[in-house]
């Protein structure tokens, strides 16, 4: 994986530094906090392209209240939820409000994390590419108006019924 820059966010000091060792082996820079509030802190002075949060923290924020937060503030940035208490209303309420991408329960596989983040950064490229490709349309169009208000009939293309461009050479 490319230098992406991660924020893990979970109570526990051990799942945080396992999945900081593993993540960083995998090529990511890894930033943990202990806490929802220490979280928010870093994102403001970090660049992060994903959040991986625990759902249940010390403190008044969850961890579905917390990537709530980081949806209306980080809109670009991605997020998964881990939990120890798995139930469907979780879920839902990860996916719908928090917009999660992925929702893991634990105890769960490294390599499992590790495709997650993987797939999370998939669709962040894929995402990008996109942006870039739809603002090249919207500068190949604005071109195209520009050349028909200088060349009317410019962008007229006359076809037949198989689909052949006819012109009149």
């Amino acid at each position: 994986m490319n230098q992406y820059r991660i924020l893990v966010v979970d109570d526990e000091k051990m799942m945080r530094s396992l999945i900081q060792r593993s993540l960083s082996d995998a090529g990511c820079k890894v930033l943990t906090a202990g806490s929802a509030e220490e979280g928010m802190a870093l994102m403001e002075v970090n660049n992060i392209d994903l959040v991986i949060s625990d759902q249940k923290m010390p403190g008044g924020m969850t961890g579905i209240d917390f990537l709530q937060y980081i949806r209306t503030a980080y809109p670009e940035v991605l997020t998964i939820l881990l939990t120890g208490y798995p139930n469907l209303e979780t879920a839902m309420d990860a996916i719908n409000s928090a917009g999660v991408l992925k929702y893991l329960t634990k105890p769960f596989e490294i390599r499992e994390l590790t495709r997650a983040v993987k797939h999370c950064f998939e669709v962040k490229d894929l995402v990008t590419e996109r942006n870039l490709m739809m603002n090249k349309i919207k500068s190949y169009e604005s071109r195209l108006e520009e050349l028909e208000k200088e060349h009317p009939g410019i962008t007229h293309v006359v076809r037949d019924k198989n689909g052949h461009i006819i012109t009149d050479i």
